[in-house]
């Protein structure tokens, strides 16, 4: 079964225009908190030009797109959206700045995160329940990633499923890159979450244009209307 970060990203490698929100069931929904504001987002802006030279074969995120998946929830129905953006307040009671740590994500180890370590056990404790109760009123369907939450920020994908040796060497040398740069001041990735945070439904692009954003936030189809 495909990992919730590769279902995702496989979105990262079309190359058609999109637009920049949406009000359908067309794409993969999830909640998440936008992160392209952090310290890590401002730090993965001033890097990215460095990185997609150094490591052209990968995919890289764009910092539009970065992001800390809340709930994966994946095919969706519009006339569900009601319920489904209760997961935008699936956030920390009080206010945690959570550290990086880098990390190898995926079922065939083709993702490069920045795990975010620090999360309050009662914050983690409800998206699981809130997992669960999804499944249970079938708003979605059940993974293998059920059951647990740990916060990350996606940075580079593997183009190949399953990645090639050279895939998996320059995930290697990117990851060993990246915690380099972390190893500096690790302040400079942290990721400042909150009750205030502004979670949001997204969902991913059926295609988009090359260097444009992979994900389109969600909007109520009433919320449109003149």
């Amino acid at each position: 079964m495909r990992s919730r970060a590769a279902t995702l990203a496989l979105v990262l490698l079309l190359a058609l225009p999109g637009g920049t929100t949406a009000a359908s069931g067309s794409g993969l929904l999830f909640a998440a908190i936008p992160c392209a504001e952090t310290p890590l987002g401002r730090s993965w802006e001033a890097l990215r030009d460095e990185a997609a030279r150094r490591f052209p074969t990968l995919a890289l995120t764009e910092v539009e797109d970065l992001h800390l998946t809340l709930v994966y929830v994946g095919a969706w129905r519009p006339d569900d959206l009601a319920p489904l953006r209760e997961l935008t307040r699936l956030l920390p009671g009080e206010a945690v700045t959570l550290t990086p740590e880098v990390a190898t994500f995926g079922v065939r180890a083709e993702a490069v995160v920045i795990e975010l370590l620090g999360a309050p056990p009662a914050w983690k404790e409800a998206v699981v329940a809130a997992q669960a109760d999804l499944v249970r009123r079938e708003l979605k369907a059940p993974d293998r990633w059920d059951g647990s939450f740990r916060p990350h920020v996606t940075l580079a994908l593997a183009r190949h499923r399953p990645p090639t040796g050279a895939d998996r060497r320059a995930l290697r040398a990117f990851g060993a890159w990246l915690a380099r740069k972390i190893a500096a001041d690790p302040s400079r990735f942290a990721v400042p979450v909150g009750p205030d945070s502004p979670a949001a439904l997204w969902q991913t692009r059926a295609a988009r244009a090359s260097g444009t954003p992979a994900f389109a936030a969600v909007e109520a189809p009433e919320a449109a209307a003149p």
